[in-house]
């Protein structure tokens, strides 16, 4: 498997290894047992995600393969929300309770103790993404009101 730009990731992997350089807590990236291959296939995994949004201008060519190129610059919100989403993927511990409120369960009763969850929960684009921090940095980008991504 190779990184190719636009075709299945919005960042290289020495893009990625500067911004991780430069970020605070990313020791998990860095750690010896990652290997290249790992971290591309976490950089394609966030990149097919975020190419799910409906962004704003248009894609430069019919029937590209991912929402970038568009007519415009590439972001560096789009590439750091990339590393972001990485970087969740990698370090995500899915909890039992994370577990239940995907299969849209709103409550568990064990004997005496019970769990109920919020019944507000996320959907569309806000459920798309692990990390909050992409969210935000994509969302200044995306369409208002027409997110079709798959959920």
């Amino acid at each position: 498997m190779t990184l190719e730009l636009y075709k299945n990731t919005f960042v290289t992997l020495d893009e990625a290894e500067a911004y991780f350089d430069e970020r605070f807590d990313s020791e998990k990236w860095f750690d010896e047992n990652l290997t290249d291959k790992a971290k591309e296939q976490l950089l394609i995994t966030a990149s097919k995600k975020i190419s799910s949004f409906d962004f704003v201008g248009s894609a430069l060519e019919p029937g590209q393969l991912m929402a970038f190129p568009r007519d415009y610059d590439m972001p560096q919100d789009i590439k750091d929300a990339v590393c972001e989403e990485a970087y969740a993927i990698l370090t995500q511990e899915v909890s039992v309770h994370k577990k239940n409120q995907e299969a849209n369960i709103s409550s568990i009763s064990l004997g005496v103790g019970s769990v109920s969850y919020n019944s507000a929960a996320t959907v569309g684009e806000d459920s798309v993404l692990d990390s909050k921090a992409a969210l935000n940095l994509v969302k200044k980008w995306v369409k208002k009101g027409f997110f079709y991504g798959n959920v």
